[in-house]
C-alpha cells in the first residue's frame, strides 16, 4: 500500500474542489510540506481535516496538486491508472464507426480524470503527450493498456513550454517497437497523415473534426480562403465537398508541405493553392489584390492564453472578422473558431456581431460548435470546454 502526504487547504480553499474541479494552486494551500517532489502521492484536507481528495503533486508547477480520486480508500497505482485509460476507451467504442474516422482522442486529461494527459489515435497507433510531471512515472503502464486494447504502436510526444513548467524533461520517441511516420489514418472520405515527431500537439487537430464536416457540406462549387490551414484538413474537405478552388495560408512551410501531400493523397492538389502568409498581415494585400472568396474560415492559434491576453485577443480577432468581410462575395458564409477557453460564446459572439454591423451586412447565425464528444466536457470543469466555432451565412435580403 503506497503512502500519502497530508497538504491541507488554507480556510474556505475548498469549495471549488468539492464540486469536482481537481486542480489544486500553491496559493490554496496552508504550507507545502518539504518532502513534495514531481509524483508524490498526496492526500488533500480542508483546514478543518476534512477529506477532500487524492493526487499527485508537482512543486514546481503553479498547479501543485492534480487529484485523481475522491476516494481516500481508493490507492492511485498502475491498476487504478490502467482502470481510467480502459474506462476513456469504453466511452468511445463504437464512435470511430459512428463518425467514420479511426483518428480519435483516446485521452482529454481533466476530461477523463488523468488531468495532464493527452492521447490520440491514428488507426493503429496511439500518441500520448504528458504534462503533469505527477504522472509521467505511470506513462509505462497507459501504454502497455492500450497495446492491450488493440493498439500496435504507442509513440510519445511530451514537448514545450508545459514541459519547462512542469519541470519535466522534453521526450518524443517510440515507447514501443517503432511504427510508421508519418501515420495514415482517415476521416470521412478523406484521407490524412499525422507527424507527431514535427507537428504540432500530436501531429493533427482532431478536435475540429465537426467543422471541417460543415465546411465541406457549405463548399460545392464555391471558392474559399482557410486562413490558417495547417496541414490542409478543411481545406482537404471542402474540396472533396465540391470548392471549385482553396487558397490555403499558412506561417509554416513545414504544415504547408505536410499539407501538399494530404491533398495529393485526397486527389485535389489542383483545386487547392498552399501559400505562406501570416493572415494577421497578409489580409490587406489579398483585398488589394481584389480576391473575393464566396466562404472564409477563420479558426487562428490560442490568441489568449490566460485572462489577461483577452483584450488584445479580442482586438485580434475583430480586426481579422473586419477584413474577411471585406473579402466575402455576397451571399458567401463565415466560419470562426477560437481554441481558448478563455474567449467564451459570449465574448466571441459579440466579437464578431460587432464586425458584421460595422459591415453594414447581415448574417444569420447556422449552428454553434464545440468540439465532438472524444473530447469531453466535464461541466465541473470550465476548462475542458476551449473549442468555440460559429458558422454564419449571410441572409439574402
Amino acid at each position: 500500500m503506497a503512502s500519502y502526504i497530508k497538504v491541507k487547504l488554507k480556510p474556505k480553499e475548498e469549495d471549488r474542489l468539492l464540486a469536482g474541479h481537481p486542480w489544486v494552486f500553491a496559493n490554496e494551500i496552508e504550507k507545502a510540506p518539504k518532502t513534495l517532489a514531481p509524483g508524490t502521492l498526496v492526500e488533500v484536507i480542508t483546514h478543518k481535516g476534512e477529506p477532500v481528495g487524492r493526487g499527485v503533486a508537482n512543486p514546481t508547477s503553479k498547479i501543485l496538486i492534480r487529484l485523481l480520486t475522491r476516494d481516500f480508500d481508493q490507492e492511485i497505482d498502475d491498476a487504478f491508472i490502467a482502470g481510467r485509460v480502459r474506462k476513456a476507451l469504453q466511452i468511445r467504442k463504437g464512435f470511430g464507426d459512428k463518425h467514420q474516422t479511426n483518428g480519435i482522442r483516446l485521452l482529454f486529461g481533466e476530461g477523463d480524470g488523468l488531468p495532464g494527459m493527452i492521447a490520440d489515435s491514428f488507426g493503429e497507433t496511439a500518441v500520448i503527450s504528458c504534462f503533469s510531471a505527477g504522472l509521467k512515472p505511470f506513462i509505462p503502464v497507459m501504454s502497455k493498456t492500450f497495446q492491450e486494447n488493440g493498439y500496435k504502436f504507442v509513440y510519445e510526444k511530451s514537448v514545450g513550454e508545459v514541459c519547462v513548467k512542469e519541470g519535466m524533461a522534453e521526450f518524443q520517441d517510440w515507447l514501443t517497437d517503432p511504427g510508421k511516420l508519418p501515420i495514415s489514418f482517415f476521416e470521412g472520405k478523406a484521407k490524412f497523415q499525422s507527424s507527431p515527431n514535427q507537428g504540432h500537439k500530436t501531429g493533427f487537430y482532431l478536435d475540429f473534426r465537426e467543422a471541417r464536416k460543415r465546411i465541406q457540406d457549405l463548399s460545392a462549387g464555391k471558392v474559399l480562403l482557410d486562413a490558417f490551414c495547417y496541414t490542409g484538413a478543411a481545406a482537404i474537405q471542402a474540396a472533396l465537398g465540391g470548392a471549385s478552388d482553396v487558397l490555403a495560408l499558412d506561417s509554416s512551410q513545414t504544415a504547408l508541405d505536410e499539407g501538399s501531400q494530404n491533398a495529393k493523397l485526397n486527389g485535389v492538389e489542383n483545386k487547392i493553392r498552399f501559400e505562406k502568409g501570416d493572415s494577421f498581415k497578409v489580409f490587406k494585400d489579398l483585398k488589394k489584390g481584389g480576391q473575393m472568396f464566396d466562404g472564409i474560415l477563420l479558426d487562428p492559434p490560442p490568441l489568449a492564453k490566460s485572462a489577461h491576453d483577452l483584450p488584445a485577443a479580442r482586438t485580434a480577432l475583430k480586426r481579422l472578422m473586419g477584413q474577411a468581410l471585406d473579402m466575402l462575395n455576397p451571399k458567401g458564409f463565415l466560419v470562426v473558431g477560437t481554441c481558448s477557453h478563455h474567449f467564451s460564446w459570449t465574448l466571441l459572439e459579440g466579437v464578431v456581431r460587432e464586425a458584421v454591423e460595422e459591415s453594414k451586412r447581415s448574417f444569420r447565425l447556422l449552428e454553434r460548435l464545440t468540439q465532438p464528444q472524444d473530447h469531453p466536457i466535464n461541466l465541473s470543469i470550465p476548462e475542458t470546454e476551449y473549442l468555440r466555432v460559429l458558422v454564419l451565412t449571410e441572409i439574402n435580403n
